[in-house]
């Protein structure tokens, strides 16, 4: 009995230690995979809410660049009052006047005329204190700038820089300027300036801008300089000084890494360290979403120089503290770690199987039913088509035939009589004609006997891909004088195809033909090829005026025609083609839209089958 109850004791505890052991193991297991899962989806909402930083970077630099397109066709609108006129005229001081007025509330801080040598002689200013017009002067180097002929018509947008005199003695500002001409034959006239406050500019476009709960946006100058800043004595002040003196503890990781990208035009996203966060104070990683500003693209008439090419950028950065992105969602993932555990996993992922399946069988099964209803329904297509084309086939064989040999009786009489009066050309004019028209019938009567008895295909085993480079080599010349882009977008592995080449090529001139004469300037035809389940297929898409319902469903009929000089007989000789390579063609179309005919050959292995 002590042997035996031992060996239930050992076999019960070996369970309960493997119950244990395969307990923790399982735990083990699925806690692991749950920080790992927990670092993703932190990395995914970090990237996530980045990028969404990033779209708002964008718009504030959009918003800055779009305020110097504005003043771009300020200054330039100044400068036309003196295109007419000699700028002494009181008439044009005026106009400056009640210009600035509507202008300064903009962040223009003083508009200045100086004459040909530089000296001032008119300004408007919002200072309450302006210094007299007479002690103006314009640097050397923008006064020689704006002499330049070349620079007529042309603007100079100079780096920011700290204003070295009264009124704006110390205050970072920017000029604008742009010569001034005047006369029937333009002479040099001065110069103007616009003297702007960019901190003005930047504080608009980053008022209202908050990342998240309590991000920001701010901005710096090609010097590093704070023109945009949530802590407002920041702005003015160079970034990583005024950022040390308010914390020196603070090591600020990553930032400076930050400046140079942005003085170097990149953009980007990354994350830094700072010593505070609105009312927190101590060290905080912050997501940051950054992007530069630049002077030299992007203005509306592009006749903007700047300064320095290399200077001439600002940069724009939108920051929001880490631990305010994916702080409740980790504790939301703790709370499931301890409420939904191993069990719910077992249970999703059986009924995510079973969903599954279920869904990929229904999914078969109804791609079964739409394959077999969409050959049952071309099929039908197929044979009623077959109809028409043998009732039209008996009926125009005899009409043929029954106009042929009269209209040569007609054409040979006309050409006899026109020899015969030569003195009379009004009479010998309307013999022409008939002889025309008869002509034109012949042609008819040719195109009828080729649809009636259509030559069978020679078929060998062709490169679809090479036949539609071709047409497209001889429709490139008629479509570009139209105005009209011709493209194609061609599967590199389309399988070879067992079919004429010259035929095909028919098909595919027809279809290009019947894009370029629906598809109006600048508009675009594209040629496209690929494969899908046993078929090999090719479109003639185009941008032109589409078709209605009502004619979408006769094209294919022998003899219906849309236009004014056709015989109705091209897309029935192409579907009559396409379906002696047992194909078939179909098209969609919307009016004002376009039109796109798809031809379905079967593949090289269908066609030996």
């Amino acid at each position: 009995m002590p042997a035996s109850r031992s060996r239930r004791t050992f076999r019960l505890s070996l369970t309960i230690v493997i119950i244990v052991a395969g307990a923790a193991l399982l735990s083990t297991l699925f806690y692991t995979f749950w920080q790992r899962l927990n670092h993703q989806v932190e990395v995914i909402l970090q990237d996530q809410f980045n990028q969404q930083q990033l779209m708002l970077a964008r718009k504030i630099a959009d918003n800055v660049e779009s305020y110097f397109d504005f003043m771009e066709n300020a200054l330039l609108g100044y400068a036309g009052l003196f295109q007419a006129a000699p700028p002494d005229e009181r008439t044009m001081d005026v106009s400056l006047e009640e210009r600035f007025a509507r202008h300064q509330r903009f962040g223009l801080l003083q508009i200045t005329r100086y004459n040909p040598e530089g000296v001032g002689v008119q300004s408007l200013s919002t200072s309450p204190k302006p210094p007299p017009v007479s002690s103006l002067a314009l640097p050397a180097g923008y006064l020689k700038w704006a002499q330049d002929p070349g620079h007529r018509g042309r603007l100079l947008l100079s780096r920011t820089f700290d204003y070295p005199g009264p009124p704006w003695q110390g205050r970072r500002v920017l000029r604008f300027i742009t010569p001034l001409y005047w006369g029937n034959t333009p002479k040099f006239a001065g110069v103007l300036e616009f003297l702007i406050d960019p901190m003005f500019i930047c504080g608009k476009a980053t008022a209202d801008v908050r990342s998240g709960q309590t991000g920001y946006a701010w901005i710096i100058d090609q010097n590093l300089i704070m023109l945009a800043h949530y802590e407002k004595e920041f702005v003015g002040h160079e970034a990583m000084k005024i950022r040390i003196a308010r914390n020196p503890q603070i090591v600020f990781r990553g930032l400076n890494e930050l400046h140079a990208n942005l003085l170097a035009g990149k953009e980007g996203v990354t994350e830094y360290d700072s010593g505070w966060h609105r009312q927190k104070v101590g060290q905080m990683p912050k997501l940051a979403a950054y992007t530069p500003i630049r002077f030299d693209k992007g203005l509306i008439t592009g006749v903007t120089e700047v300064e320095d090419p290399a200077q001439n950028m600002w940069g724009v950065c939108v920051v929001a503290p880490v631990a305010e992105v994916y702080g409740s969602i980790s504790q939301v993932l703790h709370q499931e770690l301890f409420l939904v555990g191993l069990f719910f996993i077992v249970v999703l992922g059986g009924a995510g199987a079973f969903i599954g399946l279920a869904f990929f069988w229904n999914k078969s099964l109804t791609r079964q039913v739409e394959l077999k209803t969409e050959e049952l329904l071309e099929s039908h297509e197929r044979l009623l088509r077959s109809e028409r084309f043998a009732a039209v086939g008996e009926a125009a064989a005899y009409v043929s035939h029954e106009i042929k040999n009269p209209l040569m009786v007609i054409g040979g009489m006309a050409s006899q009589v026109e020899r015969r009066l030569a003195e009379d050309p009004a009479a010998q004019e309307k013999l022409r004609i008939i002889q025309t028209e008869v002509r034109r019938l012949e042609s008819f009567l040719g195109e009828l006997r080729d649809f009636l008895r259509p030559v069978q295909p020679s078929k060998q085993e062709i490169d679809l891909n090479q036949v539609i480079r071709e047409v497209k080599a001889l429709m490139e010349e008629a479509i570009q004088e139209k105005g009209i882009r011709l493209e194609d977008r061609l599967d590199p592995d389309l399988p070879p195809v067992e079919a004429d080449p010259n035929q095909l090529k028919q098909v595919l001139l027809n279809l290009v033909k019947n894009a370029l004469e629906a598809t109006e300037d600048q508009g675009v035809i594209q040629v496209s090829s690929g494969t899908d389940d046993d078929r090999v297929w090719f479109s003639v898409q185009d941008t032109g005026k589409g078709m209605s319902e009502d004619v979408r469903e006769k094209i294919f009929h022998p003899f219906y025609t849309t236009k004014e000089k056709g015989t109705g007989l091209g897309l029935a000789v192409i579907n009559k083609i396409v379906t002696d390579h047992h194909g078939t063609i179909t098209v969609s179309s919307a009016a004002g839209i376009g039109s796109t005919f798809t031809v379905r050959l079967p593949k090289k292995a269908a066609n030996a089958a």
